[in-house]
This record gives structure tokens, sequence and C-alpha cells, in this order.
């Protein structure tokens, strides 16, 4: 109970900068896929598939984007399962299960060879337990934001994932040491044993005070439900709590927020990941592969590029509000879209920027927006369904891809389609922009700056 009135200490600091360290190095690295996919094909992995001077090996690519498709759908399946797995357990037992499965994957990576014959091809398994790791390790740092003081929380939940976003620079520096010499066993070797040391680490530290917090937020948040069942019966709308805490998972379900939240992570993750899938495919059909892979490796360095805008997202949701920043993403992420099409190499580089603070200001405000209005006590489970929903529509990125090289000999149809997902979730935002006028505790620009400075400094966050 002392946890409820206290500050959070050091040993919460340590927790919150071990699950970023963590998070940024073992979470969803395969996002750097363009780097990657370099490492294995100058390793001669599937050089069975067509003759390695073949650099426009259509057979191969496609290959290259099975690996990453497999990788990001069991990313997002397994987010549905550890979602749950968190509200119920806490954050320890997925830091130990990813980190045991995440530094098996990436010893499989070192050490197997690619099988493209068979349906057992073990690089294939090693991406698809890659998946279930990284996702443990990514969930709990979304519960990292929950064991600060109210002030940190939109700071801590856009570091936690932006670090997310930036883990995919990490490929780029394993295909340098390739490069510099190292044998792929060697890299992937070294980088699980790391993986393996930093998980255990981070889950002792997650034991005791950073755990009890978050078992503190979830009395605080029964006690807000009560608050705002008692202003419904005062015929007022309240002003103190986001109008869903404390409520059950059903009714939150039943939701404006929720509705949001379904089309506009579906949607969006959805072109996101494309982006990050086929980008290399489209980067090499504009002869990148005839200059090394020069811009294949300026996307990779710009990727993490959006962790130097944290304090400028921080401001952006506490000032601006989530309709303004969720504008602000909707715009980013038709301007990368936009510039797809265009067949020139350097254009490309103005959507590498786009897409950089794009997808970084994505997670950060969309998680922001899930832990704000829902709360720390179903914050997991809600996750999980998004994750679900999400994996469904994620099986249709290697289809589609494929079926846009049949239409158009290109990315093009992909591109085409991806636009059109922008449209159904703008129409949303502007919906939500007129929802949280009418319930203003639920949009984080009006709550934050009203939070009481006793309360900031002696209540932990909900």
């Amino acid at each position: 109970m002392q946890h409820e009135h206290s500050q959070p200490g050091c040993r919460e600091w340590i927790t919150v900068v071990l699950g970023c360290i963590v998070t940024f190095f073992f979470s969803y690295f395969f996002y750097g896929w363009a780097a990657m996919q370099a490492l294995f094909e100058m390793d001669g992995v599937y050089e069975e598939v067509c003759p390695m001077e073949d650099s426009l090996c259509s057979q191969r690519g496609s290959r290259m984007v099975l690996l990453f498709s497999v990788d990001n759908t069991v990313s997002i399946l397994s987010g549905t399962v550890f979602g749950l797995l968190v509200d119920r357990t806490g954050p320890v037992v997925l830091c130990v299960l990813g980190g045991v499965l995440q530094s098996l994957a990436l010893l499989m990576m070192g050490l197997v060879e690619g099988d493209p014959s068979s349906v057992w091809d073990p690089l294939l398994l090693a991406f698809v337990l890659s998946g279930i790791g990284g996702t443990a390790l990514m969930i709990q740092s979304l519960k990292l934001a929950f064991i600060v003081a109210p002030k940190h929380f939109t700071l801590v939940m856009a570091l936690a994932n932006c670090l997310v976003d930036s883990s995919s620079v990490v490929p780029l520096g394993l295909y340098r040491l390739h490069v510099a010499g190292l044998s792929r066993g060697e890299v992937f070797s070294g980088y699980a044993i790391l993986c393996f040391v930093l998980s255990m680490c981070l889950a002792y530290s997650w034991c005791g005070p950073p755990n009890a917090r978050l078992c503190a937020a979830n009395r605080k948040e029964r006690n807000a439900a009560e608050s705002n069942e008692e202003s419904k019966r005062q015929g007022v709308v309240s002003t103190s709590h986001p109008r869903l805490h404390g409520l059950s998972l059903k009714e939150q379900l039943y939701s404006m927020e929720f509705a949001f939240a379904v089309v506009f992570m579906m949607t969006q993750v959805f072109r996101s990941n494309s982006y990050l899938g086929i980008i290399k495919e489209i980067l090499q059909d504009l002869g990148d592969a005839e200059i090394d892979n020069f811009y294949t490796q300026i996307l990779t360095i710009l990727l993490p590029a959006s962790t130097l805008l944290i304090p400028a997202f921080d401001v952006c949701m506490k000032k601006g509000g989530f309709a303004v920043t969720f504008l602000v993403v909707s715009l980013l992420g038709l301007t990368w879209n936009v510039v797809m099409l265009i067949p020139s190499l350097w254009v490309q580089v103005i959507g590498f920027a786009a897409f950089s603070n794009f997808r970084g200001l994505l997670f950060a405000s969309f998680f922001t927006f899930i832990g704000h209005s829902f709360g720390n006590r179903t914050f997991g489970r809600i996750n999980a369904i998004l994750w679900f929903l999400t994996f469904l529509l994620s099986l249709l990125v290697w289809p589609i891809t494929e079926l846009s090289k049949t239409w158009t000999g290109d990315m093009t149809f992909m591109s085409i389609f991806l636009l059109i997902l922008f449209v159904p979730a703008f129409i949303l935002l502007l919906v939500l922009a007129f929802h949280l006028r009418k319930h203003p505790a639920g949009d984080i620009a009006q709550t934050v700056p009203k939070t009481p400075k006793a309360e900031t400094q002696n209540e932990p966050h909900i």
C-alpha cells in the first residue's frame, strides 16, 4: 500500500533504463529488414534458389519477404497472447520467456542454413521464435510508463515505443560487422549472449517496488471508476478521470475509444509493416543494388532518427492532445506513401524521413492513448485484442505483394492499396476529435496540465 503514495525511486528508474535498453536491442530489430536481408544475401543464404550474381533474383527476393512476413505475423499474433498474460502475471514472466526465446532464435540465425525446399526450414523457424521472443520483450516495455510519476507518463511511453522502432537500426550494425570480417555465426552468437544477460537482469529489476506500483495503479483505477459513477448520478461529466478507467473490459470494448483504436491500429500498422517489408524490393527495382545498397543503408540509418524527436513528441501530445497528434501521424503517413509511387531513388530519402517520424510518433501516441484511455488494469487485454485483429490483416502482406508483382510487375499496386487504407483511419480521427471535446478528461492535453502538484508527486499514473 505504501507505493500508492510514495515517489518513484531509483529502482523504478533503473527498471525503465534497463527496459529501454532491452527494447532497443532485442524487440523488433527485424524491422530493419533491408539490412538484415543484405547480410543474409551476402553470406549466401538461399543461394540455391538462383545464382548469387543475379542481384535481381525475384525468387530469392520473394523468399526473403516471406521470412519478414512470417516474423511480422508471428510478432503480431504473439502480442495477443502476451497482452493477456501481462495483466495476470506482470512483466517478469515476459522478460524471462522473451529473453530465452530471442537468444535461441539469434543463435539459430547465425548457425543454421536456410532450406527453401522444406516446410521445416530452420531459418524460418528461427524467425518464428524471434517473433515470439521479441514481442514478449516489447510488451513488458509498455508497462514502464505506469511505474513513473504522472508527469513523465507520455515521455516514458514515447521513449519505449520509439526505441521499439529504433531497434530497426541494429541490423545495420550487424551488417557492418559482417562486412568487417566477422562470420554470420560470430555476429549472431555474440548478439544472443548479450540478449540473454540483459533480459535476465531486467526480469530481476522488475521484482519488488516496480511490480508493486502496478498493483497500486490498479487500485487507483477502481477508485476512479467509483468517482465517475458518482458524477454520473449527479448528472455531470467527470473531468478528473478518463471515463473508461476502472470499468469492465466489456464496457470498454463498447466505446468510441476502442472503435478508433481498432481501425487506426489495423490500418496504420499494416501500412507501416508493409513499407518495411517491400521497400528493399522498391529500391532494388530503382537500381540500388548497383550502388552497393546505398539507399538501403540510408533508410536503415534514418529509421531510429525519431528517437531524437521524443521531447517534441511529448510536447505534441501534452499541448496538442490526441486529435492533433494523430493528425500529424496521418499527414506523415500520407507523405511517405505518395513518395513510394515516385520512381526516383533520391526522392525516396524524403519518404525515409517521413516514415521514420511517422512510425515513431504512431506507436508513441497510440500506446499512450491506450494507456491513458483504458488504464493499467486492462491495458494488456485491450492490446491483446488489438494485436489479434491486426494479425488477421497482416496475413495479407505477402499475398498482396505477390499480387502486385503479377498485376503491375512491381510494387505499384501495393503502394496504391496502402494509400487507400489511409482513408478510414482519417475519418475515425475526425470522429475522435469531436468525442474528446465532449469528454475532455480522455484527452492527455486536457488532463496533464490540470493535474494538481500534490497528486503528481504522490500518486502513480493510472
